[in-house]
């Protein structure tokens, strides 16, 4: 590549009003390294100054605004799952409270509810960062919505399903109610233990009778128990599970005609009266259960019905 000619540049002398050539300054051989000296000096000084008071690089700048920007972004989130695990945790109360409960379901343990995932390998990358808290709450919410769903689901089963719940309550007596083949001997509640004397509850309602009364099952549902030890506590009994919470019990029968896991309509025969059991004489034992606690079974039942309609109620054996 040719060398760039220089011109030579002529300059007016005021004194003699000529023009003169002016010579190109010469450039020092130490000027060139004393602008690179200074330069370092200054660039030092300035990377100095940037960590002695506080000012950062600019790379670390742009670092530090984006930092920013998610550790907002982070704190919004955990702002959303306060009002998300709010929600949540109306839509959980309301299920146990009111849905469940309606149809004589169990409410869902905490314990279960808040069950969360195991292990924390999966949280190892996000540890020390404010991801992590932010990202186990959203885990948590996940498995507790999860939950939600299934329940839903499951009432919604049951709900398409109201229209049988009527005669699944055990809602007829279990017995005859011709008054001349009976006696209301015990009512439920407490009372005076016949074997101690001493107080204690009585969680049925007790029909003194002659044995062999028909005895028959009080609302649709399947056979759960059939226990035929004639020496203990409920003696020969049967126990029903009718669903939407409800299970009945009839004791110290003298006959059972039904088998574990059979299927029973309202009025359905299941044996007859006795004296099995811890009892004190013939009668029958009857309880009704409602969502695993003891409930006062004549709250279900009308006993002043006449004979005639109760017989259109339920089938009697064959003779």
């Amino acid at each position: 590549m040719a060398k760039k000619k220089i011109e030579p540049k002529y300059v007016l002398d005021p004194e003699t009003l000529t023009f003169e050539l002016q010579e190109p300054p010469k450039k020092e051989w130490w000027s060139l390294p004393v602008i690179g000296v200074s330069g370092l000096i200054l660039f030092v000084l300035y990377v100095w100054m940037s960590y002695a008071m506080g000012f950062s690089l600019p790379k670390t700048a742009i670092l530090r605004f984006q930092n920013s920007e998610w550790k907002t972004r982070v704190d919004q989130m955990s702002q959303q799952l306060d009002q998300y695990e709010d929600k949540v945790s109306q839509l959980e109360i309301r299920d146990d409270r009111i849905y469940r409960s309606v149809y004589g379901m169990d409410e869902i343990p905490q314990t279960v509810r808040r069950s969360g995932f195991g292990g924390e390998n999966r949280y190892a990358t996000l540890q020390g960062t404010s991801l992590l808290g932010v990202t186990k709450r959203l885990d948590d919410l996940e498995k507790r919505l999860f939950i939600q769903s299934n329940s839903f689901d499951e009432v919604a089963h049951l709900q398409r399903n109201a229209g049988d719940m009527a005669s699944h309550i055990p809602a007829i007596p279990p017995l005859n109610t011709d008054p001349t083949t009976y006696r209301l001997s015990s009512t439920f509640g407490y009372r005076s233990d016949p074997f101690t004397g001493g107080s204690k509850r009585h969680t049925g309602m007790d029909f003194a009778c002659k044995p062999g009364n028909p005895i028959y099952v009080t609302g649709d549902g399947i056979v759960t128990k059939v226990a035929t030890d004639r020496r203990k506590g409920y003696g020969f009994h049967v126990e029903v599970e009718h669903g939407f919470g409800y299970k009945t019990r009839y004791a110290h029968m003298s006959r059972i005609d039904v088998s574990l896991g059979q299927e029973l309509k309202r009025g359905d025969c299941i044996g007859a009266t006795g004296n099995t059991g811890r009892s004190s004489g013939p009668h029958l034992h009857y309880e009704v259960h409602y969502r695993k606690d003891y409930v006062n079974p004549a709250l279900y039942m009308d006993l002043d019905i006449s004979p005639e309609d109760y017989f259109t109620m339920v089938r009697k054996p064959e003779q």
